[in-house]
């Protein structure tokens, strides 16, 4: 069994070295050689329609963990600097504290916690390698003692005994590892398994760092249904247009097929599936994970049996995130704008409801007072759970930015 509290001394004497070598100096000190302040510059500067909206002390704090990775990662300029003369003034102590580092690379990591076996340990999954690791954070602790996460994200470096998180420290509620891959492809069609996803990571960390600014924005439910883009894709040779009536609403324009699954094409669900003639091209399209397996289920009544796992599975929040991070639209399907129809009242209704719930649960969330849930639930006209997801959701992060 691993001695926790001689891990956790370990800990504590890195933070200690690393406080006085990286915070103090070699950040600054790295940023001033082989133009690499002037790289990180124009990286920041290409993404400046979002660092734009954050505070000053935020967008340091994520340029202080940029210069770190570029020092600490895989061939980064660690092993360069080391042998510069003015690192010769560090104590034996702190060059030690380099060179071990620069044995063990810095990393990004998107993560799951599957244990937490000790006060601040966590046994992390990550979710891109499938490797797991021994992380210790206090400030992972905090804060899951304020809220629950689906979703990590830090820069982390081993100290010889285990890992430590360097930097803003990355909590969503509002993605899930899904969402990550899903961004991952918009971000870059090339990364399109883990090891390409990891080496885009590995090279391109800002776009990644800066989901922070959608780990705001809430989940949303219709009752016990989670809302959700789940899409497939198949090549179809031959489709029985004319079988499927009886399962479906059949639509047709411009060469392309709408399938509406009856019972389960209106809201929340929209379970529909669009057959291109032309390209051959069937997609499977639903908005919540019932909705997905209710249309997969449909087609294998007709013989058609396609997978149940989705090729596309994302939130809302992560479109409306990635669209503002790679300032772009987003497109799903490009099918839809061929049937696009104006919501229905009760559509629109439960969005304004949700809207009104929103717009009077934020004053007290922002000036620190506990919402009246009922109260408000009841005054906006939702249900009592769809109100309590909410309200677990719409926190603001932002004292969280700072932990470690």
């Amino acid at each position: 069994m691993k001695n926790f509290d001689f891990i956790q001394s370990i800990c504590d004497e890195n933070n200690r070295i690393s406080r006085k070598v990286i915070d103090e100096f070699l950040i600054y000190y790295a940023a001033s050689r082989d133009n690499l302040e002037h790289k990180m510059q124009k990286e920041f500067n290409s993404y400046k329609h979002v660092t734009s909206e954050l505070k000053n002390e935020f967008v340091n704090m994520f340029k202080a963990q940029y210069l770190a990775h570029s020092i600490f990662k895989k061939e980064g300029s660690l092993k360069k600097l080391i042998k510069h003369a003015e690192l010769q003034r560090l104590t034996n102590e702190e060059m030690d504290f380099l060179m071990k580092h620069a044995e063990h690379p810095w990393r990004f990591s998107f993560s799951v916690i599957a244990e937490n076996p000790s006060k601040d340990f966590y046994i992390m999954e990550d979710i891109v390698s499938y490797e797991n690791y021994l992380l210790f954070s206090p400030g992972v602790s905090d804060i899951l003692s304020e809220q629950p996460v689906q979703l990590w994200f830090n820069l982390i470096g081993y100290n010889g005994e285990c890992w430590q998180s360097y930097g803003p420290i990355g909590a969503y509620n509002s993605f899930d590892p899904d969402d990550i891959f899903f961004f991952a492809t918009e971000l870059n069609p090339d990364n399109d398994d883990e090891e390409s996803i990891l080496a885009d990571i590995e090279n391109n960390p800002l776009p990644y760092m800066l989901l922070f600014t959608g780990s705001n924005y809430p989940l949303t439910y219709f009752k016990k249904d989670q809302l959700v883009h789940v899409i497939s894709e198949f090549i179809v040779e031959d489709l029985d247009t004319k079988a499927l009536r009886e399962s479906f609403t059949s639509e047709y324009n411009s060469g392309v097929y709408r399938f509406t699954l009856k019972d389960w094409g209106e809201h929340p669900h929209f379970s529909t599936a669009f057959f291109d003639e032309k390209e051959k091209r069937l997609v499977l399209s639903a908005t919540t994970d019932r909705g997905f397996d209710a249309l997969v289920k449909a087609f294998h009544n007709y013989g058609y049996t396609y997978p149940k796992e989705p090729f596309i599975r994302t939130h809302p929040s992560m479109i409306v995130t990635a669209a503002s991070i790679m300032n772009k639209e987003i497109e799903l399907n490009e099918y839809d704008n061929l049937f696009t129809v104006e919501p229905s009242a009760p559509d629109k209704e439960f969005i304004d409801k949700l809207n009104v719930f929103t717009g009077l649960v934020l004053p007290d969330i922002n000036a620190g007072r506990k919402p009246d849930i009922e109260k408000y639930a009841a005054k906006a006209g939702i249900d009592i759970d769809t109100a309590r997801d909410l309200i677990r959701t719409i926190r603001d992060k932002t004292d969280e930015m700072g932990r470690s």
